[in-house]
């Protein structure tokens, strides 16, 4: 295999492929697959559960197949200067070269590798804008423990024929309607994991705002294919728990409040929670709130926010990371945050779009 490319076309390509690649797994399957057919070079990264999958268009001078390791090709490859890079690979080495600078790096046996299937099915054309800004939103509600593996996931379900985006870690539930897109798995439902939905959001970044996503399904397996990139993943299996009803049907307590100015008190706030103990508490008063943090090592931190509310003075803390993100992911220039009482979970949304709503448990403080 020998071929010519641009460094930056290559480095991107590569970069999606290793991000999926385990760092446990050890032999061929710790590599990234480069096929060379024509001028068209597909690059393959996989962990078993997640495949990833990028065609680029490259100069071709010699077709072929070669492993190489995941970490060392997209480090080698950034390192070299702006330009055409070329490679060339056979059975036991692949030489990355541009000017002077060469590298030289062992394989892994093409015959190892794992036997991915291709993408096949009925492909459904989805509208990229709505789905990619639900799963902006949601995806950071998803746990990142292994040990909770439903939760690891962000459920696709289906609310009046139209889809309906949930995840949670426990401490917080995201959830977002998408009117604009019909339900992915028909009526049932289906769990995909938050990886494979972080690598989608990367590839359809880039995308045009009238761009199409395509999904195609299997009984284990769901596959979106952005572009000239594929996003394969196994499906997690098992009962989603039932967390909608979680949330309270009306709050007594309303604070409505300019987005930028208490995200910016908030990360202000953030500068003294060093550890995970730490909170951020929010004091309501009619026309402000009164947002402080505590630390015993580092000391204080005290902010006053002009702010509309309505209902009784509380005061009630929260993590303030979970908090941001709750805020970040609300679209317009104001936020709402409802609240029953200190210790029971508060609601942030819109004014105007409530399409978005992110639930957020307290953190209890003495």
């Amino acid at each position: 295999m020998k071929l010519k490319s641009e460094r930056d076309i290559l480095v991107e390509a590569l970069s999606a492929a290793s991000r999926v690649v385990a760092t446990r797994i050890i032999g061929a399957s710790s590599g990234i697959l480069l096929t060379l057919v024509g001028n068209q070079l597909t690059v393959t990264g996989t962990d078993l559960d997640i495949t990833v999958r990028t065609t680029v268009d490259v100069i071709g001078l010699e077709d072929g197949s070669t492993v190489v390791p995941a970490r060392l090709i997209v480090d080698a490859v950034r390192s070299l200067e702006a330009g055409a890079v070329t490679i060339s690979g056979n059975d036991e080495n692949v030489e990355i070269s541009l000017g002077r600078a060469k590298f030289s790096l062992r394989t892994f046996s093409v015959m190892d590798y794992p036997k991915l299937p291709p993408v096949s099915g009925t492909l459904i054309s989805i509208a990229a804008l709505d789905l990619i800004q639900g799963l902006n939103q949601v995806v950071r509600a998803a746990a990142n423990d292994d040990a909770r593996p439903l939760l690891t996931g962000v459920l696709f379900t289906t609310d009046n024929g139209s889809l309906r985006l949930i995840a949670t870690d426990s401490y917080r539930l995201a959830v977002r309607d998408v009117p604009g897109v019909e339900s992915v798995g028909g009526t049932e439902d289906l769990l995909v994991p938050a990886r494979a939905l972080q690598e989608l959001q990367r590839a359809a970044a880039s995308l045009a705002v009238d761009a199409q996503i395509g999904v195609t399904l299997t009984e284990a397996e769901i596959c979106f294919v952005v572009g000239t990139t594929s996003i394969a993943s196994r499906l997690i299996d098992g009962n989603y728990p039932s967390v909608l009803q979680l949330i309270p049907a009306s709050y007594p307590n309303q604070l409505r409040v300019a987005k930028d100015t208490l995200l910016t008190s908030l990360k202000r706030a953030k500068l003294l929670a060093k550890d995970s103990t730490s909170s951020v508490r929010l004091t309501t008063k009619d026309k402000s709130i009164e947002i402080r943090t505590q630390s015993h090592d580092a000391g204080d931190v005290e902010d006053n926010v002009d702010a509309d509310y309505s209902g009784e003075e509380i005061t009630i803390a929260f993590n303030p990371s979970f908090l941001i993100d709750g805020i970040e992911a609300v679209p317009g220039d104001e936020v709402i945050l409802e609240m029953s009482d200190s210790v029971r979970p508060a609601m942030v949304h819109g004014v105007d779009d409530t399409r978005f709503r992110y639930l957020l448990m307290p953190v209890r403080v003495q």
